[in-house]
């Protein structure tokens, strides 16, 4: 080996090479349903999944529950839910 020259330094290893911002890259997800933009009823979450991969969970919409037809109050009681989860809701 020359002098000055030393094996260590000759060949950096793969922990020099990558850069701080590529490590910190996101997956990019495209939407599975309804449209393509961000719109009130395409609401998406980023889910991990045991096997590592990052998909969309289509988040549902939130429930403002049923109201007193003079005050405008909630109704006490009476949960807060999608009309079509009022259906499968007990009735007594």
């Amino acid at each position: 080996l020359a002098q000055g020259f030393h094996c260590s330094n000759s060949a950096p290893t793969l922990e020099h090479r990558r850069s701080p911002s590529v490590s910190a890259m996101v997956q990019r997800l495209a939407y599975r349903r309804h449209s393509r933009y961000n719109t009130k009823s395409n609401k998406v979450r980023l889910l991990r999944t045991p096997g590592g991969r990052l998909t969309s969970l289509v988040v549902k919409k939130k429930a403002k529950g049923p109201a007193c037809g003079d005050c405008g109050k909630r109704i006490i009681g009476v949960p807060a839910l999608r009309p079509q989860e009022y259906r499968r809701l007990k009735k007594r």
